[in-house]
Order: C-alpha cells, then structure tokens, then sequence
C-alpha cells in the first residue's frame, strides 16, 4: 500500500492499542542515524530473548545515569527507558541565549539524541521546569501533585517496566526540589499503577493497571563518597559492572554512555568515554527483593512469562543461531518464522513493540531503505506537496512493494524504486505538541494519548507496505524529508515542516518606553506568494498603535518586509501587548510568529507563538553612553541596555587592549564567562586595570568551578575574580516574591540614577538570582539581602568595591532573565550598575 496521509492524520494514529501507545512503523528523519552494519544487527537480534523492562526516572534533562541506561538497554538487553519530569525550561543555556520554551524543545531534542546513542526510550510528564525549587512541597503547589502523580502512573501503565530506578532519594539530601519530587512520584506510582481505582480514567482511554516488581534507588559516589564501604555492609545495596565491553558493538558501555551524556551540550555536560571497571550501586525500596546478588534475581526475563511465548523463543533461538554475519540477508526466512509467532500471540504491549522490532530487523539485514523526499524545505498550510517514495534494497532476498494488498512490483536488487505522490498540507502548522496552548506550570495536553510521549510525529508521512521473503508483510510511515548539501558539512538532513502563508516577529520583543513615542519594527516572512499583504494591529486601552493598519504586499515566496509601529502611552500605567496580524489572500493562520533552534547537534525545529510585542511603561534615569559587554553563555542583556539608549559593543577577549577598554563608561561580562568563553584568562588583568583606573566592571555569575582530570571550566583562580577576594557559592533565591532588604541603604549604586525601592522588586520571573557570592573581603559592600522561606538571609546577590578610580561590581541576580521579560525595577537597578560613577573614590560606601 502506497498513500498519503490526509491532513490532521496526527490525531488518528495516536490510539492505544492493546496496553501501550502505537505510532506506525516510521522511519525517523529527528536525525539520521548511522545504518547498522552486520554486527550492530546481530546485537540488536540478540535482544529479542529478553523480555524484560527497565524506567528510570529523575526530574530534568541530564539527570539520567547514561552509564546505567546504556547496560541496562545494551548489557542486559533489557527494554529501558527514561522519565524526565521536565524538559529542563527552566535551566541555564551554555551555547545559545534560547530560555524557557525554546530551551525546553533544545533539551527535549539533546534527551532524543543521547537516546539515540544509548539506545533507551524516552518519556515526559507535563511539568514545566520552572527553575529550581528548593523543596518537593514548592514543586507540587506550582504543578499540582496529583496531575504530576496522574502522568507518571500512565507511563508506568504504558510501558509496563519491571524494575523502576530513581536517580534521588525522596528527602531533602535530593537537593532540588524536583529531583526530591522525581523520587516521591516514582514512589506513589509504584504503588497506584497497579490499583484500577486510582486514575479510572485510563482504564477508559484503553489502559491497563500494571504492577511493577521491584523500586530501586540508584546512588552515587558523586554524593556519598563511601557509598562503596556503606553497600558492602547493606544487604539491601546491590552493585553492578556498567563497564562491560561489547564486542559487537566495539566499545564498552561507559564509553556508549559518554558519548550519550556529551549530548547534553546546553548545560555543558561533556563527558570522558572511559573504559574498564565501573560500579554503579542501587539501593532495593519496596516490592520483590531479588534473589541472590543479582539485580534481577528471581524474576522471570524470558518469554516463558507471556502466553504463547514458547514458540517465539523457538523462533528467536533459530534466527541466533543461523545468522551469518557475511549474509544478513539469509535470516529473512528466520525472521519471518518470529514474526508469525509473535503475530500468534495474545494483544499485548510486548506483542507490540517485539513485532515493531522484527520489522526494523528485516529492513536492516535486506539493506532496505524507505524515505520520502521533499524538494522543497517547508509547504504551506492548505498548499499541496508534490514528495516522491523511495524505496531501496540492497540485497537478493526478495522484496516487493505492496498496493492493496496485492505485490505491485518485486524490487530489484539496488536499483531505486521511486513513486510519486501529493500531499495535502494541513491547516496548521507543525507545532511541538506540548506548546500548541498557553501554558503556566502545567503544559495543557488535550490529547491524553500524547502525555508522556517526547514528540509527536511530523503532519507530512507517507504510508508503505513491502512484503518479504518468508511472506511477512511490514507496513510503515515514512516522514517527508529535505535534503540539501553544505560545502563544509556535507549532506544535511531535515523534516519538511508545515508552516503558515506568513511569520510576523517584533523587534524587539519587549519594548521600553519612557513617556514618550517608541518605534516598534515589524518583520514580516512571506512563504508563499501573498497578492495582498496588510498588516493590523489591535487597540490596548491607554495606548496608540498608529498606524493600525499598513498595507506591505504584494510579497514573493521568500519575501521579507518590514514596517514601524509607532507606540505611544496615553496615560497607560499597565503593559500592553496587542494582537497583531496579517490580511492576506490564503488560508492559513496570520497571527503567528516562527521561531526556530537549529544546531549540529539536533534536528533543526520550529514552533510557533501568538504575533505580538510587551510594550512595558518604565522611568529609568541611566548616565552611561557607551558599554562594552562580553559575551557569555549567552543572553540578551546586551539588547535590554540597548532599548535604554545605551550604546553596547560586543568585545572579543582574544583581541582586546587595554586602549580599547578606556573608552567605555562600563564592562560587563556575561553570564557564565569565566566558565564558558575563552580568552578570559588573558583579558581578565586588562579588566582589572580598566577599573583601577577608573572604570566600572560587572560581573554577572558564573558557576562553581567543575573539575575533571586536575583541571577546572573556570579560566582564573575564582579567589581573584574580584580586586579582593571572595568565594562563587551555590547559594541562591529561587522564590521570585521573596521580599529585598538593604543592608547599605545609602550606598550610590542603589540611588543614583535612580532610586531603589522595594517596589522595584515587583513583577519579577522564575527567581531573584544564583551562584550568590560568599566568603567577603572587608573592602565589599553587599547591598541587596535576601532569603527563601525557613532559610537564612543571604547577602551576595549584589556585591560591590572601590579599586583605584573604579568600581568592582558582582551580581547573581538573574538580570538575563528579568530583563528579556521586561521587569521594570530590574532594569533601574541595572541602569545604576552600568551608570558613570558619582561619588569619586574613596567617596560614600565602600
């Protein structure tokens, strides 16, 4: 069978089938992976004996064991996956300023990949990380306990483990409170999953309770460095050898789980792929003890536990051992005789997903390739696409192409099959599924079969059929892909998204104004020819958008136009943020803005939100002119001081001179620099000097130093960061209502140019700031006290110091989120950290 999926496929085939959540044989275009040869096949079919799973589960993108999952899923064989929580919205960024939502689809695609590698499955709740929690008690009140509880007992439900592992024990000793949180849930679901009472509403959506054995909690010597001795004496500890090497693989599982780890770029969590002997040590909760020393001592991994399940084990037992590593193609009959068998076998999850398995085992040993290719990179919505099948085979055993049901052609051995075939674009565009709502602190999932799943497939497939020697017929989707070739990276590989006739962007996105008429730029990007082409803007009670309506078009497909929305207060004390759309002559959704990530290292993606700009009413006295700013792991600071009429000039470390750095009112390094951009070690003198002599530098944090092998990420001593010392902790406010005090009231930076006041504090997002300072010279002045609930104050979000003529200025609060959102008292505290200094040396404050 040959066709294409008509438009809204997407909400048809996610159906529960039997006890798990069925998405059609499809060939992924997330990113391309290496076609296994001969000995990876043999590794793969070696897995079909086992009939066991492993879930692990934690709170964020890389807080899973990679080494574990890797032996778990590799070593044992066992079906393994992973439940994160979160997608990690709310964590830092070290390659990129994308925070919050488009951090998330970034982790979310780092986790796809680092399974991809390590070959384990992948899983979410709907929590949205919204930064770090100190307690598993905040965590529930901002998400709500019993929708959280409710998602992780349906991936219990869904994927049926026998054995789950939590990374955190359920005490504060888990230091964040979602990690703390991660580790209760796993415990109730444990416990509920198996109950028909509890979450009936699953059991309608086509559910099943399930019962896992055994919980487990994996322990680390990263924590508790005698964790070796304290096992030794528990018999309620058990270890395991996660270093193993595969022969077919030819590598060991540690340097599998390095590669996988290293996937987790966006937090900068690069790991060593090191060999030999590593024990991982998991602590037995509740459920089954095991028998004997292993971890899985007693229970029954093979397919005697289901139904039927003799005759499948006959038949994988004749694949194993008439398998010819020479010859892949000769287990075609083999793979037949297992298919069938598992074709007998009672509805099951297991069913399921070992026949999905055989599937992908006779495409690999026939060297069968099936795609559908684009010529084009995107197709607007209601627009038709014209994609061609292709489908390849690179063996002698015979394979046929199906079409209703009957063999349409018999394919001839490496010679291209190609039939094409048009698809109707929906009427939206491709969207990740978790952000097609609003969102606060839940994601809103209409679908209950989407819960838990890590991306929905693309709204362009095609169908295929092909039957193979022996008789077994595989049906699948293929993604519709683009392909191009880069003169520096070769072939590159991306889905075909559906998008809509036009993207509108402001810029920028939050706009500063200051009682007085702003400029507001719109971008328009036309992708389909538009013959007209009008751009309207809302009205906001107490503002003028003027002009409401400007006509741009006609457009070409490709097109960008731009056009000024004049903003103007009339009496507005709130912030406004109108609706802003586009007339135009084709169907299709107008008022939405495209935003993308694309890096190596990921799929490139897309998605999509609401056409509009925050226009935040503020009065902000600074007296800097000219900044220069030094780029970190990333952020828009730079743009923020910008929309103050400041004029800010990237800096490279590598390059700069002390001349140079004369001629700027302020410095300011950007978040993590010391950690991340390279040179600093060179320019960090020239700094110092710069505020001898006069200037005034500001440091925003940087992390705790991360050593591996003898060395650090951190360029410097962190004891002369500052002209005196002091010490980076990993102290920090994660309530962002915690209410100010000031120690030094009187001190300038907090009254010239602009007086700061409690109130200043208000409206502020996710948290106050991170990596407090700590551990004072007598020479700084902290001017900012804060502190959590039930916890004592802290005093170095805000530190400052005279050296020379200058200032020495360093900062934890989080200004590179406060600014980007608009916070108006962040922006006057921050105008007075850049602001020329008044007082002279030796004057006021220290």
């Amino acid at each position: 069978m040959l066709a294409a999926h008509r438009p809204g496929w997407r909400t048809l085939v996610l159906a529960l089938i039997g006890h798990t959540i069925l998405f059609p044989f499809s060939l992924s275009a997330q990113q391309r992976a290496t076609p296994p040869d001969a000995a990876r096949i043999l590794h793969h079919m070696q897995k079909l004996p086992v009939v066991g799973t492993v879930l692990y589960i934690a709170a964020h993108p890389d807080d899973e064991n990679t080494r574990l999952i890797t032996w778990l899923g590799n070593g044992r064989q066992l079906r393994t996956g992973y439940l994160s929580l979160t997608r990690g919205d709310g964590g830092q960024n070290l390659i990129g300023p994308e925070l919050g939502d488009a951090l998330g689809v970034i982790r979310t695609e780092e986790l796809m990949a680092a399974r991809r590698i390590d070959g384990g499955e992948q899983f979410f709740t709907r929590a949205v990380d919204f930064g770090f929690s100190k307690s598993a008690a905040e965590s529930f009140e901002k998400w709500g306990h019993e929708a959280v509880l409710g998602d992780v007992v349906r991936v219990i439900r869904r994927f049926r483990p026998d054995v789950i592992i939590t990374r955190f024990p359920p005490t504060r000793e888990a230091g964040h409170g979602h990690h703390e949180a991660s580790a209760i849930l796993a415990s109730e679901a444990f416990d509920l999953a198996g109950d028909p009472k509890a979450f009936p509403e699953q059991l309608e959506q086509g559910l099943q309770v399930w019962q896992p054995r055994g919980l487990f909690f994996n322990g680390s010597t990263w924590w508790k460095k005698n964790l070796a001795e304290i096992a030794g004496n528990d018999p309620d500890w058990y270890s395991v050898d996660v270093g193993g090497y595969d022969p077919l693989l030819g590598e060991s599982y540690t340097e599998i789980a390095g590669r996988s780890r290293s996937m987790h770029k966006s937090q900068g969590f690069g790991a060593a792929e090191t060999r030999g002997r590593s024990l991982e040590y998991l602590h037995f909760e509740k459920g089954e003890r095991p028998t004997g020393s292993d971890l899985f001592g007693g229970m029954d991994l093979s397919w005697g536990r289901l139904q039927g399940g003799t005759a499948v084990a006959h038949a994988v037992d004749g694949l194993l051992a008439g398998y010819d590593l020479r010859a892949p193609e000769k287990s075609t009959a083999a793979l037949a005789s297992v298919a069938a068998a598992v074709d007998a076998l009672p509805p099951s999850a297991w069913k399921t997903f070992t026949r999905q398995r055989v599937d992908r085992l006779m495409l690999d040993v026939t060297g069968t390739v099936v795609e559908a290719l684009a010529t084009v990179p995107q197709v607007v919505t209601g627009d038709s696409l014209k994609v061609e099948l292709n489908i390849l085979t690179r063996s002698s055993a015979p394979v046929a192409v199906m079409a209703d049901g009957e063999a349409a052609m018999t394919l001839e051995m490496n010679v291209p099959f190609t039939r094409p075939t048009t698809l109707a674009a929906p009427d939206r565009p491709d969207q990740p599924y978790w952000l097609e709502k609003p969102h606060g602190n839940l994601f809103q999932v209409d679908n209950p079969a989407l819960i838990g799943v890590p991306v929905a497939p693309g709204e362009l497939q095609v169908e295929w059929t092909l039957r193979f020697d022996g008789g077994t017929t595989v049906h699948g989707t293929a993604p519709v892909i683009y392909r191009s070739v880069d003169r520096v990276k070769g072939e590159q590989e991306r889905p075909c998204e559906v998008v809509p006739p036009v993207s509108l962007s402001a810029h920028p996105g939050v706009l500063v104004v200051q009682g007085r008429a702003m400029e507001e730029l719109f971008s328009a990007e036309a992708f389909t020819a538009l013959g007209k082409a009008e751009l309207l803007c809302g009205t906001v009670t107490g503002w003028d958008f003027v002009p409401a309506s400007q006509h741009i078009g006609p457009m070409r497909a490709g097109e960008r136009k731009s056009a000024v929305l004049k903003v103007e207060p009339k009496g507005a004390r709130q912030n406004a943020s109108p609706s802003v759309r586009m007339e135009v002559d084709h169907a299709g959704p107008t008022n939405l803005t495209r935003h993308q990530v694309d890096y190596d290292h990921i799929p490139h993606r897309s998605w999509y939100t609401s056409a509009t700009f925050k226009a935040v009413p503020m009065d902000v006295n600074v007296t800097a002119k000219r900044v220069g700013y030094v780029m970190g792991a990333g952020d828009d600071v730079p743009q923020a001081m910008q929309q103050l009429g400041v004029a800010v000039d990237l800096l490279d470390p590598t390059t700069a001179h002390a001349a140079e750095l004369k001629g700027y009112d302020a410095i300011v390094t950007g978040i993590r620099a010391y950690n991340a951009t390279v040179g600093m070690k060179e320019l960090h003198p020239l700094l110092l000097q710069y505020v001898k002599e006069g200037g005034t530098l500001v440091v925003q944090y940087n992390t705790t130093p991360r050593a591996f092998n003898g060395a650090t990420d951190f360029q410097i001593d962190p004891a002369t960061l500052g002209p005196y010392p002091f010490q980076i902790s990993r102290g920090r406010v994660t309530v962002e209502e915690a209410p100010p005090s000031f120690p030094n009231p009187a001190h300038p930076l907090l009254n010239v140019p602009n007086k700061i006041t409690t109130a200043d504090f208000e409206g502020w997002v996710q948290e106050r700031g991170l990596y407090f300072a700590d551990d004072l010279a007598p020479e700084y002045t902290p001017l900012i006290t804060w502190h959590d609930p039930g916890e004592e104050p802290l005093d170095g979000a805000l530190i400052a110091c005279n050296h020379g003529k200058g200032r020495f200025i360093y900062t934890g609060i989080s200004f590179f989120r406060q600014l980007p959102a608009g916070v108006p008292g962040a922006y006057r505290l921050w105008a007075n950290l850049i602001s020329r200094r008044t007082d002279g040396p030796g004057q006021g404050a220290k």
